[in-house]
């Protein structure tokens, strides 16, 4: 009975950064199609050959887009909105000083 105490108390600790993963990529979800999506489609993030080759090219792109837009995010709201983008379409290695601390800030 013990052993299955500590395999649940395991297992709850390995989705405890899923859910915060969940957590952070709809709040990136939202503000991208709040303010992306009505010029950006599919077709931007599924082309051939693609512009963004990083995590932080993603990045570079949304803040770039933010500044022409106005400059209304701030450097978390960027950082969700590359999260969110880069777990749809590109799969890239995420830093750990935006991915941990994003795991922080859901955690609490």
């Amino acid at each position: 009975m013990r052993c299955l105490s500590v395999a649940l108390v395991a297992l709850s600790l390995l989705a405890a950064p899923s859910a915060a993963t969940a957590a952070d990529t709809s709040r990136g979800k939202a503000l991208y199609e709040s303010r992306c999506d009505k010029c950006h489609d599919l077709s931007v993030h599924n082309r051939n050959p693609r512009s963004a080759r990083t995590f932080d090219h993603i990045r570079a792109f949304v803040a770039r887009w933010d500044r022409e837009l106005g400059a209304a995010w701030t450097d978390e709201d960027i950082n969700e909105v590359a999260r969110y983008l880069n777990e749809k379409y590109y799969n890239f290695p995420c830093p750990q000083s935006v991915c941990k601390a994003q795991h922080a800030r859901a955690a609490r």
